[in-house]
């Protein structure tokens, strides 16, 4: 039996706060992972690796209901087919402790590397261990398969930490693109002189020009610009197809809060996306 820690339920230990609409993205991610690591079980692949960025205390709980969900890390942890290695990053020390003791009892545990870092510092240590895993001459195996989900609060995973992960040969990314920390910052940063959380967001300042010309038409207006130009800077990196994948989630107030980047170097990976949203979207039959 599934223990409690690992079960969709209360048990005692912190949760991450979240809006209903993260019930959604954790939806798609869910149905993402699912069929990443099933078509990807018996392929010659060295390792099928997981990377969460900020993977915060691994439950998710619901504002006005008592309804608890895994979060991101454990829906990695509890897929039918594992994956090899699960990277997962947390800096604070409460959400570190609760998701150490939830991944404990996992008899999948032995696959887990926990790390308590900040995720731009992080990076450099799990990109240096895929590599040492690609490094020895093995025939017949193909280098790691990535998966990496970057899900900030904010503005605070760095465009050079995005670029060190786009590096790798085989690497799907999943980022939530916080467009209302863009619109909310935006007309305060745009003139700074020193360099902004922006400008790290998009490892540029060339967002401030864009901005500029496009404030003037609206908040829709400056988010899709904005968007279409990160989209741009992975697909220089190598990345497919990528602004026909995007999710938007909105509060009750229909205001858009963050948008949901799927970005693959292989049209496989945008089949498994294009599959995950249908599912989530499909009207329910009752």
């Amino acid at each position: 039996m599934t223990h409690l820690y690992l079960r969709d339920e209360q048990d005692g230990l912190q949760t991450r706060d979240s809006q209903y609409y993260a019930r959604e993205k954790l939806a798609i991610l869910k149905g993402y992972m699912a069929r990443f690591t099933t078509a990807m079980k018996d392929k010659r692949w060295r390792a099928l690796n997981y990377i969460d960025l900020q993977a915060g205390p691994g439950k998710n709980s619901y504002d006005q209901s008592n309804e608890v969900l895994l979060g991101s890390p454990l829906l990695a942890l509890t897929t039918r087919f594992q994956f090899d290695n699960l990277y997962l990053v947390e800096m604070g020390s409460d959400e570190f402790r609760a998701l150490q003791t939830r991944v404990s009892v996992s008899d999948r545990s032995q696959n887990v590397h926990l790390i308590q870092e900040d995720c731009n510092l992080a990076v450099d240590r799990i990109v240096r261990e895929v590599q040492q895993l690609d490094r020895p001459f093995i025939g017949g195996k193909w280098p790691s398969l990535n998966l990496a989900f970057l899900d900030p609060e904010g503005l605070e995973i760095a465009w050079k930490t995005v670029e060190k992960l786009a590096a790798q040969q085989r690497m799907d990314l999943i980022i939530n693109f916080s467009t209302s920390g863009i619109t909310r910052n935006a007309g305060m940063l745009v003139g700074a002189q020193e360099e902004t959380i922006i400008d790290r967001f998009f490892g540029t300042r060339e967002w401030r020009k864009i901005y500029q010309r496009v404030r003037q038409q609206g908040g829709s207006a400056v988010r899709r610009e904005l968007i279409d130009f990160y989209l741009q800077r992975l697909v220089a990196k190598g990345y497919v197809e990528t602004a026909r994948h995007e999710q938007e989630f909105k509060n009750r107030r229909n205001v858009q809060m963050y948008t949901m980047i799927f970005a693959s170097k292989h049209d496989l990976g945008i089949q498994f996306w294009n599959a995950a949203v249908q599912d989530v979207e499909q009207p329910k039959l009752f």
